[in-house]
């Protein structure tokens, strides 16, 4: 660890502040001994005793210092002294090489392999992740221009990358026919290229063929190699699985639903296929979260993180689906374990440090949470959410001045996506926030209602529309969208009900009381 970040960490868990308390605490001591002692008739040996008690006591309490904390609970151990402190996300030199991963073309006679295409992008994307020192824009920015014709100068620009990776997949039942080109996004030169005609059961080796040809061309070094145990998937569990992540990332209720059986699917073919027991128990754990907090959901979402982490303990997406679960079923002490765990996996991990962080809000340790996100939006530079909600956090501690500051970086960032992809509701709802926080209250209310109207039965984008009528003062809308929410659309957190500073507004409502009484206890 560097000396500016062993200094940070001292004062971070206030060793520094202990220590000096303690070296006044003990002059003070000595102080009044030298004084007292001898006119009490105390013997002399006790005023070298005190003294060589003070002393070995010192580094006694700088461990402690270090090991434990004071919180509104009481004093407790400080796991890894605060992961987010200690975990370093790369800072990219300069010059540093970047690239964007985008979804590759669906040549297949009847158009429908997108998801496959999709799937194929993002293993190659991930697997570019764990490169040393080779930026790589996340799926999220880059998946923006799948099936778009955009100047690859356009797309360069629009996500800083030097580099950009494309490509086309024709699938025609077991065959394939895979090209991919890396292209310089300065001058549109192809830096690489090649064909690959394989069968289906050869996947796997291409997407490893495929990274390792960039870092060659790109001149860095991919030294986390593809897992052996992939290798034996079964294709057509492969191909379900790669079903079920593109419907994953809609994050949507019906889409969740056809997540999961498209997980289920592929476990029905590969029952030890660890990472569709992942997908798995993270769609539960979003149901639970997000849609229909029921004990079914919450029972599955442990069972089948439970078996994620038996048959795949070495990936972060088992520990990360194991930290929902146990902050749902309110086991914050396992929960934060896992979430650790998954960030000592992989420290670019952005689920991670983002439902780290959102455990630690529904556990009421909104300091830790500010930590939490701020990390996840180091990680993924252009996501909103993450910093967004810091403000809401920021608000809830009474920092206003904060609260502003984030909120002017979020908009930046919610302008950035919605100009890639102006139909990006997500961005446009929780825009809305920022933009009556600024005091841009038009701008704002026409913003939210137009995501409310294009997901009329999403819970996430309902709820946020209770919590911005509330913030806007407009109570009687506030309740009504809280009401259609948790009974029309899905249920709710009551645990981040509770927390949720952009309620205040609505608390001391007779039917807020009616809408807390509703939740089983």
């Amino acid at each position: 660890m560097r000396a500016q970040g062993l200094w940070s960490q001292l004062r971070e868990r206030k060793v520094i502040r202990v220590a000096v308390a303690y070296v006044l605490v003990g002059w003070v001591l000595m102080q009044i001994g030298e004084v007292t002692f001898e006119g009490l008739g105390i013997p002399s040996w006790a005023l070298t005793l005190l003294i060589v008690l003070v002393l070995l006591g010192f580094p006694l309490a700088l461990i402690l210092a270090w090991a434990y904390e004071l919180t509104p609970q009481g004093i407790r151990k400080d796991p890894a002294g605060h992961i987010e402190a200690v975990t370093k996300v790369d800072d990219y030199q300069e010059g540093a090489p970047s690239i964007a991963v985008l979804p590759f073309d669906d040549m297949s006679p009847k158009g429908d392999q997108a998801y496959f295409c999709e799937g194929i992008a993002e293993e190659i994307l991930n697997a570019l992740c764990k490169v040393a020192n080779l930026r790589v824009a996340s799926r999220v920015a880059a998946f923006q221009f799948g099936g778009k014709r955009a100047d690859i100068h356009e797309i360069g620009k629009k996500l800083k990358v030097q580099v950009v990776l494309e490509g086309s997949v024709r699938k025609s039942g077991d065959n394939l026919r895979i090209t991919a080109q890396l292209v310089n996004t300065s001058n549109g030169y192809h830096l690489w290229s090649r064909q690959y005609d394989r069968k289906l059961e050869d996947i796997f080796d291409i997407q490893e063929e495929i990274a390792n040809s960039i870092a060659t061309a790109l001149s860095v070094s991919l030294q986390n190699k593809q897992d052996d145990s992939q290798q034996q998937i079964d294709p057509k569990a492969y191909d379900f699985f790669l079903r079920g992540l593109s419907y994953f990332a809609k994050h949507t209720t019906q889409d969740n639903v056809y997540a999961r059986q498209m997980f289920n699917q592929a476990i029905e073919i590969e029952p030890e296929f660890g990472r569709a027991w992942a997908g798995v128990a993270y769609t539960h754990g979003f149901e639970y979260m997000y849609f229909n907090a029921s004990n079914v959901n919450l029972n599955e979402a442990i069972r089948t993180s439970d078996r994620a982490l038996e048959l795949a303990p070495e990936l972060a997406s088992s520990h990360v689906s194991a930290g929902i679960a146990h902050c749902m079923s309110q086991d914050y002490k396992e929960s934060e374990a896992e979430f650790e765990k998954a960030i000592g996996l992989d420290p670019k991990d952005y689920e991670a440090w983002y439902f780290f962080g959102r455990a630690k809000v529904h556990e009421g340790d909104l300091q830790r949470a500010l930590k939490l996100f701020d990390m996840a939006a180091k990680v993924r530079p252009e996501d909103f959410q993450s910093v967004l909600l810091q403000a809401q956090l920021y608000t809830s501690l009474d920092q206003k001045g904060k609260a502003i500051e984030v909120t002017r970086k979020g908009i930046e960032r919610v302008r950035a996506v919605l100009e890639l992809n102006p139909d990006d509701n997500r961005a446009r709802n929780m825009g809305a926030f920022a933009l009556l926080r600024l005091g841009e209250e038009k701008e704002a209310k026409e913003w939210m209602t137009m995501s409310m109207n294009n997901a009329p039965m999403d819970s996430i984008i309902q709820y946020n529309g209770a919590c911005f009528f509330s913030l806007a003062g407009d109570v009687d809308h506030a309740l009504d969208c809280l009401e259609n929410c948790l009974i029309k659309v899905g249920n709710i957190s009551r645990e981040w009900l509770i927390h949720d500073s952009d309620m205040d507004n609505i608390r001391d409502h007779p039917r807020y009381a009616t809408i807390i009484a509703s939740f089983p206890e």
